[in-house]
């Protein structure tokens, strides 16, 4: 009898022990969860890209959703934002309310259905193209909540003199 009490003691105190701490992290995480992927800021010289959500999965509140959207390509071509005007060879930014996690920012450029990743420079910069014309991009990134991917276009031009 003795045994048993120290036994279920033993036990009551381990799932103590092991559980006790959920509630703190899971209201933790919580305070930080979005309900929906963070969209980007895309900018130059003070001006914004308009960007279009693109493919995602994105937990929230327990629940995940997969959103399956049609490549970059089809999705600027139906909803056709403004592109957002740049010189020959500008750096861009992407930034985020909340950064994606490390190393998991993506920026490629679609040439028709190819496609062809942007190297980045401190971690969030890329070069615009130095030909003048129009460019369609996709920024996705990683956050432990999902990953999501947003379409835009820029329009390099030559500077007028």
């Amino acid at each position: 009898m003795k045994k048993a009490g120290i036994i279920a003691r033993l036990c009551l105190t381990a799932s103590v022990l092991l559980t006790g701490c959920q509630p703190w992290q899971t209201s933790v995480s919580t305070a930080k969860q979005l309900p929906h992927p963070p969209e980007p800021l895309i900018s130059w010289q003070g001006k914004s890209a308009s960007t279009v959500p693109t493919s995602s999965c994105w937990e929230y509140e327990g629940q995940g959703v997969c959103i399956d959207m049609a490549a970059p390509p089809e999705v600027i071509g139906e909803k056709k934002p403004k592109p957002l005007s740049v010189q020959p060879g500008a750096t861009l930014t992407v930034t985020f309310p909340q950064p994606p996690i490390d190393k998991t920012l993506r920026v490629t450029q679609w040439l028709g259905t190819k496609q062809m990743d942007q190297s980045l420079e401190n971690g969030n910069e890329w070069k615009a193209p130095e030909q003048p014309g129009w460019y369609l991009f996709d920024v996705r990134g990683q956050w432990e909540q999902g990953d999501a991917g947003h379409a835009f276009v820029i329009e390099v031009r030559q500077p007028r003199l």
